[in-house]
Parts: C-alpha cells; structure tokens; sequence
C-alpha cells in the first residue's frame, strides 16, 4: 500500500550535483515546492535550471527546474532543509547558514546528506528541537560544468535514519514522509533503525581510499589497485577501520571489506576519491568528519592500537597538506 504524502515545502541549501540531483527526483515526487540555494551556479540555474545526464531515467534530455532559485538560505518556513553542502566544520558551521530557514520553521526537520561521523552534533546543539534525519548517498555524480550534472551509472541509493529521538516532537513521522517522498521519486531509500552503524559502513571506503588515493601519489583508485603494496594497505585499512566500528558496538557485515574491495575494482577507470578531486580543485577536503572525529572517538577509547596503518596514514596525510600548503 502507497504511503499518502502531504504537502512539503523543501529547501535545498548546496545545489551542487548531489544536491541537484536528489532534489530533482524529490521534486519528481509530486506534491512538492522545492527552493534550492544556488550559490556559484546561480544565474546558470535562474536562466535554464539543471541538465541531469543519467541513463538511469530513459532518453532525456533531464532538467531540474526548482520552484524557487535563490542566492542564500531564506528566512520562510520549510517542512524540510535538505542540506548537501558538504560538512567542512573547521570552514564554516552549517547551522548558522540554516539558521534563518529554522528558525522560521519549529517543525522542519533537518535533512543531513553528508559523509562523516559526527556531523549531527552541532546542528543538534543549535536547534535541539527539530529533528534531524541524518543521510548516507550512494551515488557518483559530478558538476564539471555550471548547470549540467552527470550520473555515472545507475546507482542511485540513500539510507537514512533519525538521529536522536525528541520528546514530544514526532520525528518518525517526518522521517516517513520523507523517506516515502524519495521512493516515490525513484531514489532506492533504506530507512534504518542504526543510521550511525551505515555511517561507519560507508567510513570504511571513503576513510581508506582518499588518505591512500592521495599519499600514494596515484590518485586514481583504479592506479592504488593496480599497485600490490597499495592495494594491500587499502585492504588492511579498511580491516582496521571495520575493527574500530566493531569495538564502538557497530556489528558490520561479514563480507563488508571484500564487498569494498570488489565495488572498488568495478569504478570506471580514472575515477578518483573525492578528496583527490577537492585537493586538484583547491578546494578544502572532509578530513575532520571522514579521518579527524572517528580517529579521535579511537583516542578517547583507547582504541588506536585496532588503527595503526589507518593512524599513521592520518598523520602522514596532515602533514602531507601542511607541507602542501606551505609551498603554495
């Protein structure tokens, strides 16, 4: 039986090609307004919206045109604030760019599609009583031009799950609605009991490959593969990394690592982890959520003897960046 969904009024707050296209196969749902905050591909959408190249939907062409496309987060009520920036705390604090959204909406619950561990604490602390639907993408998706997003493959997948429960605030229902708004939209959506525990399933790539891809000076993960020494350390790392989520009472799955390895040799050729392409881009990369947080929860544990290979990688990936940004 179809869930009836009501209503939303959804704001997407970084539009780039994740942002852009979840919000569009949302939108697809029906029933919706969608405001998306467009900052360097402003004029680009106000003029022709976004150009989705996938195979995953049938010949195109695809656009995404948003109800609404504005410079910076407003402050109106939303029933959702779908954020797809990516979580940089050390650059900015994602709660104050939300903050008038929420401000302006008691009820709206706080979408976080972003990689990492420990992303939801911040906006928790700031906005206690909204409820946070915290989010794992499984997509590859690039913006190499303002206005056109290209699909590769047709994987097109989000876990989600509520944070913490709120007293009095009906958080389940809200993670429903909109868990059934993205099936509905075609997105394959997993609402899950344990959304930490698939934070730490995704950490085990996302925390071996982009130190490697980059300290190894191949790049590519198709290049640390061909390679035996760097091909094993991946293996190791993402073991260790699987240890320490067992250690913090995360159960994960038995082939997890294989699995991995596997989805790893399958990535087209020259496909490159993403702090690889922040690093080309001179953008910041994600090391405090993917490498710093859970390498500091090990700390605080007393768990760094599960990470040696992933610890030293860590160590030597920070001064990599400093002696990086030093000769710049």
């Amino acid at each position: 039986m179809t869930f009836t969904i009501p209503h939303s009024r959804i704001l997407t707050v970084g539009t780039g090609a994740v942002g852009a296209y979840y919000t569009w196969r949302i939108q697809q749902s029906g029933n919706c307004t969608v405001t998306a905050v467009c900052r360097s591909n402003y004029e680009q959408v106000k003029a022709n919206g976004i150009e989705i190249q996938t195979i995953a939907w049938g010949e195109g062409p695809h656009v995404f045109r948003p109800d609404h496309v504005v410079k910076a987060v407003p402050r109106e009520t939303y029933d959702y604030i779908v954020v797809c920036m990516k979580a940089l705390p050390d650059v900015y604090s994602i709660a104050d760019i939300i903050a008038p959204a929420v401000e302006e909406s008691p009820n709206a619950a706080i979408v976080l599609i972003q990689n990492g561990i420990g992303i939801e604490g911040p906006v928790k602390a700031r906005f206690p009583r909204n409820p946070i639907v915290s989010t794992v993408a499984y997509i590859g998706v690039t913006q190499n031009e303002l206005g056109v997003v290209y699909h590769s493959g047709p994987v097109q997948r989000l876990v989600m799950g509520l944070f913490e429960p709120i007293e009095g605030v009906d958080g389940p229902l809200a993670l429903q609605i909109f868990g059934e708004r993205c099936k509905q939209g075609g997105i394959e959506t997993i609402v899950a009991d344990d959304i930490q525990n698939y934070r730490w399933q995704k950490l085990v790539w996302n925390g071996a490959m982009n130190p490697i891809c980059i300290l190894s000076d191949l790049w590519t993960v198709s290049n640390v593969l061909a390679d035996d020494k760097y091909k094993a350390m991946a293996y190791t790392t993402k073991n260790e990394i699987v240890a320490l989520a067992e250690a913090l009472g995360y159960r994960m799955p038995e082939t997890l690592v294989q699995t991995s390895m596997i989805t790893s040799t399958r990535l087209a050729e020259g496909y490159k982890a993403s702090m690889v392409v922040d690093l080309e881009e001179g953008r910041p990369l994600e090391t405090e959520v993917i490498l710093t947080n859970p390498i500091r929860i090990a700390e605080s544990r007393n768990l760094l003897h599960l990470i040696p290979t992933w610890y030293k990688l860590y160590n030597d990936l920070v001064k990599y960046l400093e002696d990086r940004k030093n000769k710049l």
